[in-house]
């Protein structure tokens, strides 16, 4: 169920029913329960009027709004009590990209219940005139907790109608229920002609679990022509960070006479040791041949991030892959070539997942998950992820975690129940497991039933909207997850969606909800 402040514990429990949502997870020790609720962001007077809603946005705005709806959860629990949580979402999202808030919510019973919170990222969840969330819409929220329980959420805030955007974080020192002021890590004014062409992206926060007072964001700066790897810290836990420099760049990272062209998707961990291990993928350009091709790859600072290493080391190669509605000709927005990174804290050893179109001999996208024993110097082989069906079936959207006795846990989205020719395009959640070796012990489904992919809110010509990724965490022995479903309201959406002007859709096309799995 959802506390909200503006609603009663009853009707959060009604809803939840009538949604058909407070069902229970085969395998799981606890219901499938929403997180989420309808939106708390102004109306304008009018829930109607798509003029009236986006007044709160400081400027005219264009795209499909679809209020109501939530997407793209990032889940994190405190290292001091694991029965306390913390959600964040991209809430009210727009088919031409962002959301207009990020939504947060924190349990602090295991997940039974779940308390929603304003924080003001963006100007429709409160933010002030010169204030670090002074911006019309958010994306790309990520929470970490420090060893002492002190949550940061970070996130990318924009300005659609002047290409302005910036990277903020806030901070939590009671499990969530009270927010800092959000803090701008990095601006990229609209004022200034030469910073116009820069736009930051993709960004992720990692806070040490060693050391209360270090926090680290990483994410990618584009420019003309151009793209880096950038990184930031803060050594007073959160309050104020460092300038933000380069740490891989365009030409970098190979030594021979391929170089990187692209890279995307920085999320760092911390190993027993200290040292920082930051994923992402790449896409390489060969000049002697003119073959591009894309791997994931890390970075390596031992030096709490003041320092890191010239040369990329390979993860994996693959071919970037996304899923795709085959009878409709409807991609997925999902995870593409995002990886996800997950260390056991105990032994060090590393995990990355990611999806690959070399899953089987018709090109459809699998999941794919390698490890190191080495501190990330080299990398097992990749191991099929999705081994609970053929490879005939499409698998996307993977996160994977470790819990406490080194089971490796990834989650992911795939297509093994729709049937050929009827009207949904039916879509499942599940969780596989491994030992920390990487042998298959089986998978469980998350989802107790089906959910239809076509409800889903699309985004401009890139398709179906879950989230470039979901949630999932550790919580002791056990995993928990945070991910998107559709309600099946029985109201496919319109691709590709028209945004030659301002339209809204007030259906509550899909929430998030939380799982917890016990292996």
């Amino acid at each position: 169920m959802v506390h909200t402040q503006s609603r009663s514990t009853r009707l959060a429990i009604l809803r939840a029913a009538v949604l058909g949502m407070t069902v229970l997870a085969a395998g799981a020790t606890h219901a499938q329960t929403p997180i989420s609720d309808v939106s708390s962001n102004p109306d304008g007077g009018d829930p109607s009027d798509p003029l009236a809603v986006t007044q709160c946005n400081g400027a005219p705005q264009l795209g499909v709004l679809y209020r109501n709806s939530e997407s793209e959860p990032h889940l994190a629990v405190n290292p001091l009590n694991p029965e306390n949580m913390i959600a964040g979402w991209h809430q009210d999202r727009w088919s031409s990209g962002g959301a207009q808030s990020l939504g947060a919510a924190y349990t602090t019973d295991g997940g039974v219940s779940w308390t929603q919170v304003v924080i003001p990222f963006t100007r429709c969840s409160g933010a002030t005139r010169r204030s670090a969330g002074d911006y019309e819409r958010g994306s790309d929220p990520w929470i970490s907790f420090g060893p002492t329980g002190t949550a940061h959420y970070m996130a990318l805030v924009t300005d659609k109608s002047v290409n302005e955007n910036a990277m903020v974080t806030a901070r939590s020192t009671d499990g969530g229920n009270t927010w800092s002021a959000p803090v701008a890590i990095a601006r990229m004014p609209a004022q200034d002609p030469v910073l116009r062409s820069l736009f930051h992206d993709k960004n992720s926060l990692t806070a040490d679990p060693f050391d209360e007072r270090l926090v680290y964001a990483t994410w990618t700066l584009f420019r003309t022509g151009i793209t880096s790897l950038v990184f930031a810290r803060s050594t007073n836990g959160g309050l104020t960070w460092s300038n933000p420099a380069p740490i891989a760049t365009m030409g970098s990272g190979v030594g021979s006479s391929e170089k990187t062209i692209f890279r995307q998707g920085a999320q760092i961990v911390v190993l027993p040791d200290g040292t920082l291990i930051n994923a992402f993928f790449r896409i390489l350009l060969d000049d002697a041949t003119g073959e591009v091709t894309n791997e994931q790859a890390i970075l390596r600072s031992t030096d709490q991030g003041r320092h890191w290493t010239r040369l990329d080391t390979r993860v994996a190669p693959f071919e970037s892959a996304s899923a795709v509605d085959t009878e409709r000709d409807i991609p997925v927005r999902d995870a593409s070539g995002l990886p996800s990174i997950a260390v056991n804290p105990g032994t060090g050893r590393l995990y990355i997942a990611w999806q690959d179109r070399n899953a089987n001999g018709a090109g459809l996208v699998g999941v794919f998950v390698a490890s190191s024993n080495d501190g990330g110097l080299t990398w097992s082989a990749p191991v099929r992820v999705n081994q609970g069906t053929s490879d005939e079936v499409q698998a996307f959207l993977p996160i994977v975690a470790v819990n406490e006795q080194g089971t490796v846990g990834v989650l992911f989205y795939d297509f093994r129940n729709d049937v050929l020719g009827d009207a949904p395009l039916s879509t499942d959640v599940f969780l596989s497991l491994f030992t920390p070796e990487l042998d298959f012990l089986g998978e469980r489904p998350l989802t107790a039933s089906s959910f239809d992919m076509r409800q889903m809110v699309i985004t401009g010509t890139r398709g179906f909207f879950p989230g470039d990724y979901v949630g999932l965490a550790r919580a002791g022995s056990d995993f928990v997850a945070a991910f998107t479903r559709s309600n099946n309201l029985g109201l496919p959406v319109v691709f590709p969606q028209n945004e030659n002007g301002l339209f809204l859709d007030t259906h509550n096309r899909q929430d998030i909800v939380f799982v917890r799995e016990t292996p």
